[in-house]
């Protein structure tokens, strides 16, 4: 067979002039299209391009040298209406900065920057229409007309992603600087076989949806070695929401994400809360997440439905969050609440591993929440440090979004079918380090709690517990409470292998009459 033959290109030979004023992106699009056409490389030597809306095509190589910056204009009416996802919706919106639709074989390389004059966006954001430019409003009234479904969430969010990887496979992003994002900074939506590593994402802090990289109902998608200050969740994984999501049933799933530093955001990794399609088979490790409101979080609520499984997290250290650890049903809804029927709505969380993860500086040490109706399951701990000695006034954090929950400094679980923890070591400032309610199986092996306050309550509550497993664990020293028992369905209580004698350190309440030592 004939060798194929690539072309380089510089976009400068288009009629770019990178001035920094004149609009070049007819130079820049050109250029893209030719080499689309055979393939080959588009190369953005230094300066400051400024442009509209790009699209990258099938076996182009889009090379951003150091010293360029790709500025996207500050100009709503240059970005044409494209249908997309926009937070779990296929929807009508504004196009993505630099889009690549519907193509294979795609890089982006290079140490420059691409922008996306953020600030222009954002300033709209919690205005009222009647303040927004008429153009501007005419387009958002064009948005309402054409997209049937809408929630409580401005239709303002129907701001342009910077870049947006969509149908596409084979595509990698490497060494760019990606900052000011007018909606999520990137987005890997219907997509497979995608690689981000030794990327620069960079949002300010109350950049409103400024999340940093958001994968979207794709699968086999690897991100590594990559810097993260993000205006909302740094990386999060979604399939979809509510109906619509559950119709078109594409999953997140066979992700990797490894050797990344997460500086600012709303979570270090999230997973949801757009669940419809189902989240599995996740790996992450070797991370670190410093100043982020949540470390590891997973969001759902009923009429979302889908699975989240077969997650493993290892290696991460956190520092300066306010609860590491969520996993949490009620998102944006009420904690109490009676068990609603199961049907196809009600989402799923279970087989999700935790190890040699340490945590400090935190106010709560974790969350977790279940559905009465379908307890999350397969939840276990091994190895895991946390210090959640800071005060709860140090930020105004709820630590999950759940309604009628009273933060506290220990762990909370509640509606779990089982969840184990080995190995655990726990600073809190009062008690209970642990508190389970409403679940069927708690496994602690080697716990160790460490007081930093004065308080005289137990170690560890259970309200409603059915079975407890309790091994590898010391009395606590002066006299102190080690379990309290309450509850009536609370039942069988084993204390095999544990350094002393445990049972004179437990209350038991007297409704717990069906409560069996074994």
């Amino acid at each position: 067979m004939p060798e194929i033959q690539t072309s380089h290109s510089d976009i400068r030979e288009f009629g770019a002039t990178g001035d920094g004023e004149t609009r070049d992106t007819d130079a820049i699009q050109t250029a893209l299209d030719d080499c689309a056409e055979s393939g080959g490389t588009v190369r953005v030597p230094p300066g400051e391009y400024l442009t509209g809306p790009l699209r990258v095509g099938d076996r182009t190589s889009l090379h951003v040298e150091n010293g360029a910056t790709l500025r996207f204009v500050k100009d709503h009416t240059a970005f044409p209406t494209v249908e997309s996802r926009w937070e779990g919706w296929d929807q009508f919106g504004f196009h993505p900065c630099l889009f690549v639709d519907n193509a294979s074989s795609v890089e982006i390389t290079g140490r420059g920057v691409i922008d996306g004059s953020g600030e222009h966006w954002w300033q709209y954001r919690d205005l009222p229409r009647s303040a927004y430019p008429d153009d501007l409003e005419e387009r958002v009234e064009e948005f309402d007309k054409r997209n049937e479904l809408r929630d409580g969430v401005s239709s303002f969010t129907l701001r342009p992603p910077l870049l947006q990887i969509y149908d596409s496979e084979n595509v990698s992003v490497s060494g760019v600087t990606l900052r000011n994002s007018p909606f999520w900074n990137t987005h890997v939506v219907y997509s497979e076989d995608v690689t981000i590593t030794d990327v620069r994402i960079v949002n300010p802090a109350d950049a409103p949806n400024g999340d940093g990289i958001d994968i979207d109902s794709s699968r086999n998608v690897r991100v590594s070695d990559t810097f993260i200050n993000a205006g909302d969740d740094a990386i999060c994984l979604k399939s979809g929401k509510d109906e619509q999501g559950r119709a078109v049933g594409e999953p997140a799933e066979n992700i990797t994400i490894t050797n990344c530093t997460v500086k600012h955001g709303h979570g270090g990794v999230v997973i949801g809360s757009e669940t419809a399609g189902d989240v599995r088979n996740v790996t992450v490790s070797n991370c670190t997440f410093t100043d982020t409101d949540r470390g590891i979080r997973i969001k759902s609520q009923r009429g979302r439905g889908g699975v989240v499984e077969d997650l493993r997290f290892d290696t991460i250290v956190m520092r300066q969050v306010a609860c590491p650890f969520v996993i949490n049903g009620y998102y944006f809804t009420p904690i109490d609440s009676d068990p609603e029927p199961i049907d196809e709505g009600t989402p799923m969380v279970r087989n999700v591993h935790f190890h040699n993860i340490s945590a400090r500086d935190v106010e709560s040490a974790g969350f977790f929440a279940g559905l009465p109706e379908r307890r999350f399951e397969g939840i276990t701990f091994d190895d895991v440090h946390i210090d959640a000695t800071r005060s709860l006034e140090a930020t105004d954090l709820d630590p999950a979004m759940a309604y009628d929950y009273d933060q506290r400094h220990g762990f909370f679980c509640k509606s779990m079918r089982d969840v184990s923890f080995t190995d655990v070591r726990l600073r809190v400032p009062d008690d209970p380090a642990l508190r389970f309610e409403e679940t069927n199986l708690v496994s602690i092996d080697g716990l160790e709690v460490e007081r930093a306050g004065a308080t005289d309550g137990p170690l560890i509550e259970l309200d409603n517990v059915e079975e407890t497993r309790v091994r590898g664990c010391s009395p606590p020293p002066e006299d102190r409470r080690f379990l309290e028992v309450a509850g009536p369905a609370s039942r069988r209580l084993s204390l095999v292998g544990n350094y002393g004698d445990l049972r004179e350190t437990i209350d038991i309440g007297t409704e717990c009459d069906a409560v069996v030592f074994e």
